[in-house]
């Protein structure tokens, strides 16, 4: 059995990740919408003329454009017509029934608002940021490792009471380990720093999930499971 001491150090609201959009992304999508000379458009000015061209478009079109370059090969053109028209007042990084897509309707979300911030929600993704100690000091490689998504979710679980979100919908697969959607419940986690006897996280994740720690200022996890 192993007990971690986790202080929740810091919260950063996010309504756009770094990364969810690149310069390739802004050239593909100015292609698609027949803008001549997109690939020699210079690099600051990409993102600019790419919300020019969507807002040249109705809401459910500029969604669906997004959510075709993005999901294109994963949802029917029926599934991406249905959710270019919830987009507009859906929570589609929260609501939408497969969590695999979360993360990427975020990223599309965050777009969208930039285009038209009265007709798009505003995304809210949270980044918590975890010092992590533990007696047995090489306990922490765990952290350091794999970034298993499951002991993740485990671990944040633990400073939530029982009516948070995560534990309601995931308590029975929190107790035995095994999270079949761990992955996309957790976003992005990266080691903010490492010393010998303890290990700083920071973690990204939708507001939906990581709200619930934020009257949380340390507590203990036992990483022991049910059995």
């Amino acid at each position: 059995m192993t007990k971690y001491r986790v202080a929740v150090d810091d919260f950063e609201e996010l309504a756009e990740l770094e990364n969810g959009w690149n310069a390739a992304d802004y050239v593909s999508i100015l292609k698609k919408q027949g803008v001549d000379g997109a690939a020699q458009i210079a690099p600051e000015e990409l993102r600019e003329m790419c919300l020019l061209a969507l807002q040249d478009l109705d809401p459910p079109e500029a969604a669906n454009v997004l959510l075709t370059y993005k999901l294109g090969t994963k949802l029917s053109e029926g599934q991406i017509r249905n959710y270019s028209i919830e987009s507009q007042h859906e929570r589609l990084w929260e609501q939408a029934g497969d969590l695999e897509f979360h993360h990427t309707m975020f990223n599309v979300a965050s777009l969208l608002n930039a285009v038209n911030g009265s007709e798009f929600p505003t995304p809210d993704a949270l980044r918590v940021s975890l010092s992590i100690e533990t007696d047995d000091v090489a306990n922490l490689a765990v952290f350091e490792d794999s970034m298993d998504r499951a002991l993740l979710v485990r671990l944040l679980s633990a400073g939530m009471d029982g009516s948070a979100i995560l534990n309601r919908l995931f308590g029975d697969q929190i107790a035995t380990g095994e999270i079949a959607d761990a992955n996309s419940i957790i976003w992005g986690v990266a080691v903010d720093s490492s010393e010998k006897t303890s290990i700083r996280l920071k973690i990204t994740s939708s507001a939906y999930w990581l709200s619930a720690i934020r009257g949380t200022e340390s507590f203990e996890w036992d990483s022991e499971l049910a059995t």
